[in-house]
């Protein structure tokens, strides 16, 4: 094979491994805004390896002012990539999801969506868990 068909197959079969970020899963999405309620404040969402400061400053300042807020942020998983969210109600209630697919299978019957109502959200915009939820101790 030529050298310029060798490097038009490389770069072929390089072009699906870049591609543009991912939408937020519509399940997420969707349980985020039942959570939160209908008129709160979308925070955003904050794909992979874009800066989540923005968002968490929404979430920090409609949390301070009493508001319900919702965000979702993706990260790198161990084999694929997935979502963390927070969710705040207007009575103050507070969630954290976690949402992964089973992208390299194709189906949908690897995919989780885990809820978990908690006493407190830290923001961290090191890491991968942007999100930490300090559970209800005895809560669902």
């Amino acid at each position: 094979m030529k050298p310029l068909g060798v490097f038009l197959l490389a770069t072929l079969l390089a072009v699906p491994v870049c591609h543009a970020a991912d939408p937020v899963p519509e399940a997420l999405s969707s349980k985020l805004k039942s959570l939160a309620g209908p008129s709160s404040k979308d925070c955003g969402s904050v794909s992979l390896h874009e800066s989540p400061d923005a968002a968490i400053s929404c979430a920090q300042e409609a949390a301070s002012s009493g508001k319900a807020y919702r965000l979702a942020v993706e990260f790198q998983g161990p084999d694929s990539v997935a979502w963390q969210g927070a969710a705040r109600d207007e009575q103050g209630k507070l969630w954290a999801l976690f949402y992964e697919s089973d992208v390299l299978g194709g189906s949908q019957a690897g995919t989780t969506l885990s809820v978990v109502h908690c006493r407190d959200i830290l923001f961290a915009s090191q890491d991968n868990d942007v999100i930490e939820c300090k559970p209800i101790v005895g809560g669902p």
